[in-house]
């Protein structure tokens, strides 16, 4: 994917005549929005996937009845991060203050809304401190020492990765390097972050190497690091020359008209097509050679199900800004296209492609994948998406022209053969006549 056109968020450290840190002025111009509020359509679709369960962290879903009750508990995670060691023997609650009322400015930017200006820097603090005092107690083994947050432990899982459900990542940034530079603790963000949610989660398969992380000024929030880390997972999923974004090694052709689509993953294979797992756990990395398509495992699942739609979203946001669609857009689509119906889903069930949660059944899952396209809000049409089905549909027409050709030469042999056998019976007949009559 290329480098995005977003502008760099930087948290570095700027003294000022007060010899208090403050964030480096931006103009109005430089600060596009990195975190949108989803169109109405979308949201109203998919609310279970894009609306959160519990807690509202942000401007966007402060306010909604299911995150009304995780509000006094954000408080208690903000009073137990002040009164960390090394934080008490300052004065935090009003260096925390500050750090925030310093960021308030500049995070608002980047939002998408005016509703913003209603969010405080209190409140910013808040939701920041939240998260680091999580993270935190993740890294010690006691998340569980709060009751209510570990009977909702999953739904806080996830709901900090959806698209419209973040603060931008160097409020957080700031709020860490205060607690950090009064402390032993030696984690930095990133680590803490990342190995928060890949531990043992949906994202186990973000294979990467510690020095390859980006750069906390290159974070925008939370699931644009977990974006990174799926971009950074597939090797090469950038459309390059000759090739399709879905990495499908087949020579391109003279273009030619060709179906806007291709059928399900039923019906090419009994055209031939070959489904085979990708073993090599690159999510969204999907090839095409020969007549085997290659692609990697999915497991289907309340949280997956989350995880691939915000992924998704916010993959087509990232792609319009840079005119170009990434892995998860690419992904999607040929996803959508392949499962049409529960059968669909059982080919590749069988090639172990899918993995769904025992509680669903095929006709769900084909669902899910359906309802999916309608969160698309891109020109699918471009030449990006319709490469690989020109391919796969190529390969459908040569095997028809193949079997045409077969049965058409087949058909020419087989009359001739016909033609010389009743000749045969013909003369033998006349023969046989002849005789008789002339004794």
């Amino acid at each position: 994917m290329e480098p995005s056109t977003e502008p760099e968020i930087t948290s570095e450290v700027q003294g000022s005549p007060s010899g208090e840190p403050q964030i480096p002025a931006r103009g109005d111009e430089m600060m596009i929005s990195t975190i949108v509020r989803l169109p109405l359509y979308i949201r109203d679709a998919n609310k279970d996937l894009f609306e959160p369960r519990v807690i509202s962290i942000g401007p966007y879903h402060r306010g909604n009845v299911s995150t009304h009750e995780m509000e006094a508990h954000k408080e208690h995670f903000l009073r137990s991060f002040l009164q960390r060691p090394g934080n008490v023997d300052h004065q935090p609650h009003i260096d925390i203050a500050e750090i925030t009322s310093s960021c308030i400015a500049q995070a608002r930017r980047c939002y998408s809304e005016n509703m913003v200006d209603d969010y405080t820097a209190e409140m910013l603090m808040v939701d920041g401190c939240f998260i680091i005092e999580l993270l935190l107690r993740w890294k010690e083994g006691k998340v569980n020492a709060d009751k209510h947050v570990r009977l909702m432990w999953n739904n806080i899982y996830y709901d900090l990765l959806l698209i419209d459900n973040q603060i931008p990542f160097f409020v957080l940034d700031k709020l860490f390097g205060y607690f950090k530079e009064r402390t032993a603790f030696e984690d930095d963000l990133l680590h803490l972050v990342v190995n928060f949610f890949v531990h043992d989660g949906q994202f186990s398969w973000a294979k990467f190497n510690p020095e390859d992380l980006p750069m906390a000024d290159q974070v925008c929030h939370l699931l644009d690091l977990q974006h990174k880390l799926a971009m950074h997972s597939n090797t090469g999923f950038e459309p390059k020359l000759n090739t399709c974004p879905f990495m499908c090694r087949i020579d391109i052709i003279r273009p030619s008209p060709m179906p806007r689509g291709i059928p399900g993953a039923k019906e090419l294979k009994d055209y031939g097509v070959r489904f085979k797992k990708d073993k090599e756990r690159k999510k969204f990395h999907v090839t095409f050679q020969g007549n085997t398509m290659t692609i990697p495992c999915l497991q289907i699942n309340s949280g997956s199900k989350i995880l691939l739609t915000n992924l998704f979203a916010y993959d087509q946001i990232e792609g319009q800004r840079g005119n170009k669609f990434g892995a998860v857009t690419s992904y999607v689509v040929l996803m959508n296209a392949l499962i049409q119906t529960g059968d669909d889903v059982l080919v590749l069930q069988q090639k172990g492609i899918l993995e769904k949660d025992p509680l669903l059944n095929e006709n769900e899952v084909a669902s899910f994948f359906n309802e999916l396209g309608r969160c698309a809000f891109v020109d699918v049409n471009k030449p990006e998406f319709t490469e690989i089905f020109d391919n796969v549909n190529r390969f459908r027409w040569k095997l028809c022209d193949k079997i045409r050709y077969y049965v058409r030469n087949h058909s020419l042999r087989l009359a001739a053969i016909y033609a010389l056998i009743f000749l045969f019976i013909t003369m033998f007949y006349t023969i046989r006549i002849y005789y008789r009559v002339h004794g």
